[in-house]
């Protein structure tokens, strides 16, 4: 746990890193403003020796360090020497302790370069790393838009379903989602073309990555399957049916710079033998993400 946790505070701060243009000065910052939390200048202030060792910017502005808010190692020795003595057992106690800590300290430092470094492999059995965790909300909102089209069938005139979705990226392969669509009528033929409001629907929708740039896709959808005028009419329930889906989806390589990616969906829907009248079973859908 104590190895995740570093790998993902490395993976933060090279976030802040990819947002910031100079880390220094957040660093700076970050040492003032706490130096103006009372707990925090309290602790300081009871931990003499924390509180001679660290030199905190603000404090002493004059005085100039090597290492911004540190001490210069001359004037650290002879505080330590002030305090214990100059006596040959105690430099020499000293000496085995520090050179002590510096091997832990190495050795620290070694495993937190195997996990966070880039390329390095990391001594983690069975951790995968989620480089969406460091990312924030917005961050991992994913939007997109999708067409279906429907040859008429007797009873359903020639539609299109045009659909906008908002997802979550739950992980690097994962993303669930919620969406909303709305039918379009064409007419019965290119002989008879006449727009109308064919329905209206509310997606739910989860992927995963299979392999490559194949994901399983699934999703539960309400659909207003009959024609309508006004808005009124919607808060009919009777009309309102249920769809279950599953399928695959395949992310294609045609780009451009206004859509991110291009994916198609085969879905089949489950539930379409239940309504009534019977929808269509196989779904292909054609989608954008922003």
């Amino acid at each position: 746990k104590f190895r995740k946790d570093v790998y993902y505070y490395r993976a933060q701060a090279d976030e802040y890193k990819h947002i910031l243009d100079d880390p220094s000065k957040l660093e700076a910052k970050l040492l003032q403003l706490a130096n103006k939390i009372p707990a925090f200048k309290e602790f300081f202030a009871k931990h003499s020796i924390l509180t001679s060792m660290f030199r905190l910017p603000g404090n002493d502005p004059a005085s100039p360090s090597l290492i911004p808010g540190l001490q210069t190692r001359a004037s650290v020795q002879q505080n330590m020497l002030q305090r214990f003595g100059a006596g040959p057992d105690v430099s020499r106690a000293m000496q085995q302790n520090i050179q002590s800590a510096q091997a832990q300290i190495n050795q620290l430092k070694e495993k937190v370069s195997k996990l966070g470094g880039s390329g390095s492999d990391m001594d983690i059995p069975d951790f995968k790393p989620n480089s969406q965790k460091t990312k924030s909300f917005w961050n991992r909102i994913e939007l997109g838009a999708n067409v279906q089209s429907a040859r008429s069938n007797g009873y359903f005139p020639v539609t299109s379903d045009l659909a906008l979705s908002a997802g979550y990226k739950l992980n690097d392969k994962s993303v669930a989602g919620v969406g909303f669509s709305y039918k379009l009528g064409w007419g019965e033929n290119i002989r008879h073309i006449k727009i109308t409001h064919e329905g209206v629907g509310l997606r739910s929708f989860f992927e995963m990555k299979l392999k490559g740039s194949f994901y399983a896709s699934g999703g539960f959808e309400y659909n207003y399957q009959k024609p309508f005028n006004t808005i009124r009419q919607l808060h009919s329930v009777d009309n309102w049916q249920q769809s279950g889906l599953i399928g695959v989806s395949k992310v294609v390589a045609a780009q451009s710079k206004l859509f991110k990616k291009t994916k198609v969906q085969l879905l089949w829907d489950f539930l379409s033998y239940e309504q009534i009248p019977r929808g269509q079973p196989i779904k292909f859908r054609v989608g954008y993400g922003f």
